[in-house]
């Protein structure tokens, strides 16, 4: 490569011009070494400014690519802050990828030159340095490779594995004090989920962002949320006249926060100041609001689908960020004054509008912002009831311990999930208590376990059309029957559901009797199944019996149609 390579040293100690250094890296995330030679460069007298060119911005879910550039500009600022370094002496520039590193280079040099950049600093041999060098061109800047000499032993990947790994001791030393309180926040989780395969990614197409404003009605306590109608001349498929909140593009170069900032003045006429954004949430005011509180704006989220319908024709993410205020409503919406884009822009009250549809993905960021920002109204008010509840037909698993209740319960709930019913598994409140070594304090208050039991299939009733249960009321009833008021009570409360019983005997000659997680041994578990035969019948319960767990999934499956079968005959 004909243009030279300078060292941090070199760079610093050329005292015969002023500098304007581009200074560009993934930053994830911004640790010390990075720390050290960024101050260093800024603090250099002959520094006039400094850019900080954040690469990969619309990147993310992958374990190289794990955190938003708008999480990374927050470090970059926090250092630059706690090294009194002023803001108008840097800026931050978003530098997305590019299909080629021709068409990538052409853009950040472009970039360069209308900053009039005079050094050029990275790190990356492998993608840049040795990319430049292959090409033989020169460049009209120096280039700064601050690794030359460097004495920090790790990249951003040694950081991110230390987090996965859960070293912590090793890596407080390795992350700057100041990014620490973001970093531990929200990013570490991110990194955590990549590497698990459950990371976030940015969707190819548009890039955008939205902007929800909350405000907690001072003069009637009720919280509303600032929303217009999209232009009614938007194509098919990008929702036109919808309701929507604030939002639109990215420019290139441009940051997510600004661009938000940017847009929600465009289609509301509301200013926002950003005041300090080396925070998370960052600090913020409504410039035109007459005595303006010190407000936060927090990061709600990336959303993104490959779903056009909920996606919009021309793909892409959008970067979510959220206000609550609390103050007089009238005041923001006198100040309410769009300049494009949106229309009939006014506040909604959230508990009447939480239900409607919004455009693309923007129910599920108001709801995740109303949570964030605890914002909570009566939603369920909201919420249409149906006017007929499911009638919840409920299959029990009885019989001994050791016989398989647990397996043909869970076989018969996966079986019926399969075949996409509407079911729900209830398991057997006292194996908790055994497994939490509380059984023997509670075995004589069986009132407890019979209502706890209960509670969970009342929660269920009207709202699944199947409950699959391994722990029959009629189990409880027997355990009772010494005291008639409680195993009254049992049998009651059997009685309000309507429930189809499965006796199960274990298949010895498939099912090994397994102790672990049970009170009783192999000989009190027989001797109490034949006991309980005998009360079901004493007490006319409907049953059939089977021998094995396979034997009572594939009866549930036969009773379960059967039943369908007479239902649809009625309908007709």
């Amino acid at each position: 490569m004909k243009t030279s390579v300078l060292s941090q040293a070199n760079c610093t100690e050329n005292k015969s011009a002023k500098k304007i250094i581009a200074v560009i890296g993934r930053w994830m995330p911004f640790h010390i070494g990075h720390k050290r030679f960024s101050v260093k460069l800024a603090k250099d007298e002959n520094c006039e400014k400094i850019i900080f060119m954040i690469g990969s911005c619309y990147e993310g879910g992958d374990p190289r690519f794990c955190i938003t550039a708008a999480e990374r500009e927050k470090m970059i600022r926090a250092v630059m802050k706690r090294e009194n370094i002023p803001e108008g002496k840097y800026d931050i520039v978003p530098v997305p990828d590019f299909p080629t590193f021709e068409e990538w280079i052409t853009n950040v040099l472009q970039k360069c030159k209308e900053y009039k950049v005079t050094h050029f600093c990275t790190g990356n041999k492998e993608d840049i340095l040795d990319v430049l060098e292959s090409r033989n061109e020169k460049l009209d800047m120096e280039i700064i490779n601050p690794e030359i000499d460097s004495d920090f032993p790790y990249h951003a990947t040694d950081i991110r594995n230390m987090i996965i790994k859960g070293e912590y001791e090793k890596l407080e030393e390795l992350i700057p004090n100041e990014i620490k309180p973001i970093l531990f926040r929200y990013t570490f989780k991110e990194i955590l989920a990549v590497s698990k395969n459950r990371g976030i990614h940015f969707i190819e197409g548009r890039q955008t962002v939205d902007m929800i404003l909350l405000v907690r009605n001072i003069n009637d306590g009720k919280v509303y949320v600032l929303l217009g109608n999209r232009p009614e001349d938007k194509e098919e498929g990008e929702f036109p006249g919808a309701l929507a909140v604030p939002g639109g593009g990215i420019r290139l170069f441009e940051t997510a926060t600004n661009a938000a900032i940017r847009k929600f003045y465009d289609e509301t006429g509301l200013k926002i100041k950003m005041l300090d954004n080396s925070l998370e949430p960052a600090i913020v005011k409504f410039e035109d609001m007459p005595n303006s509180n010190l407000e936060q704006m927090h990061i709600v989220g990336i959303y993104g689908t490959q779903d056009k319908k909920a996606n919009g024709t021309k793909g892409g993410s959008s970067q979510c960020f959220a206000i609550l205020v609390e103050g007089d409503l009238k005041q923001y919406q006198d100040l309410i004054n769009p300049q494009h884009g949106l229309t009939n822009v006014k506040f909604y009250d959230i508990e009447k509008i939480s239900r409607k549809p919004l455009a693309f993905q923007q129910n599920d960021m108001l709801k995740k912002a109303i949570n964030m920002l605890e914002a909570y109204p009566d939603l369920q008010k909201a919420i249409p009831r149906p006017e007929k509840k499911k009638e919840t037909f409920v299959i029990s698993f009885v019989g001994a311990s050791g016989v398989g209740k647990s397996t043909a319960a869970l076989g018969t709930t996966y079986e019926l999930k399969k075949m996409a019913k509407s079911v729900e598994y209830v398991d057997e409140f006292a194996k908790r208590l055994v497994y939490s070594d509380l059984l023997e304090k509670y075995i004589p208050n069986q009132s407890y376990i019979i209502s706890e039991q209960y509670k969970v299939i009342y929660d269920l009733q009207g709202k699944v059309d199947y409950i699959v249960s391994d722990a029959g009321l009629e189990i409880s009833a027997l355990h009772s029957s010494g005291e008639k008021v409680i195993e009254d009570l049992a049998w009651y409360l059997t009685k309000q559901i309507n429930q189809f019983t499965i006796l199960i005997e274990r298949d010895t000659k498939k099912v090994k009797f397994e102790e672990n997680g049970r009170v009783e041994d192999e000989e009190e578990s027989r001797s109490f199944g034949e006991k309980l035969e005998e009360y079901l019948k004493s007490n006319g319960v409907r049953y059939v019996k089977v021998k094995g767990s396979d034997a009572a999934v594939e009866m549930a499956l036969k009773v379960i149609a059967k039943r369908e079968e007479e239902q649809s005959k009625q309908e007709k």
